[in-house]
């Protein structure tokens, strides 16, 4: 059995190679989603203690696991890297496209929460549009409290319940995914008014590029939270395929050709 933590898409492109190849596989997201009946995978939501993921690898008996999870998912990135350090659970990353650095004076690259509230401060109560996801809404209260900011975040029940949780105005909450499309970005930018951006190092599939080139175009400074380091220990795959090439040499190395 195969366990894949996914809940991104990365992890779409984990269930495509896995069924592809007909591996039986169990899949992991810390908030619940949609699968349909006849998925034709085994399915479990809710975050994992080192003590139960490593309690699910010897009852359900994982061989691989394929991390497919955020980026910024550190804590769970940390739980799986300690946990398979004991069982010693092989771990194949499944990692995004990240564009290159944007070297521009407008372009803001932080480290830390607490060191983009002080670029924030530095721009004297600008209009902020923050895409920087739910969970950052309490991080960044002592900005959003006393100036005027807009968060984009999923129109799911549990992303607008933590945003209800922390008494954020619902009127300044924007429901939907990342936009595909530089025109689309720039309308949310100009509607609102927006002065500066905050978002992640979230990559091509977080629409990084896109978000960064709205700005520049409407000269808005945007700052963005660098995405944290992974464990040493993960074996990096680039793209499904390379993912796919890896899975063949572990549990088919005759089907080393097969298409996706």
């Amino acid at each position: 059995m195969i366990l894949v933590f996914g809940g991104t898409t990365e992890g779409k492109q984990a269930i495509n190679v896995l069924q592809t190849f007909g591996l039986p596989f169990l899949y992991s997201t810390k908030v619940e989603i949609t699968i349909a009946p006849n998925a034709g995978f085994e399915y479990r939501f809710g975050a994992l203690t080192q003590t139960e993921l490593e309690a699910l690898i010897l009852d359900r008996e994982i061989k691989t696991i394929i991390n497919a999870s955020h980026p910024f998912a550190s804590q769970l990135h940390e739980t799986i890297a300690a946990t398979v350090e004991r069982t010693q659970t092989p771990v194949l990353r499944l990692e995004r496209t990240f564009p290159e650095r944007t070297n521009h004076s407008l372009v803001h690259y932080t480290s830390s929460y607490g060191s983009a509230l002080n670029i924030l401060n530095e721009f004297h109560g600008k209009r902020l549009l923050a895409l920087s996801g739910v969970q950052s809404i309490e991080k960044l209260s002592s900005y959003w409290k006393r100036t005027r900011t807009y968060f984009r975040i999923l129109d799911r029940p549990s992303s607008i319940a933590i945003a209800q949780a922390s008494n954020f105005p619902e009127a300044q909450l924007i429901l939907g995914l990342p936009n595909k499309e530089v025109a689309e970005e720039l309308a949310i930018l100009q509607q609102n008014k927006i002065e500066v951006v905050l978002t992640k190092e979230s990559g091509e599939s977080g629409s990084l590029s896109i978000k960064i080139k709205a700005a520049l175009e409407l000269g808005i400074p945007i700052i963005i939270l660098e995405r944290p380091k992974l464990p040493s220990g993960f074996k990096i795959v680039k793209d499904k395929d390379q993912l796919a090439k890896e899975l063949n040499e572990m549990y088919h190395p005759t089907l080393l050709n097969t298409k996706l």
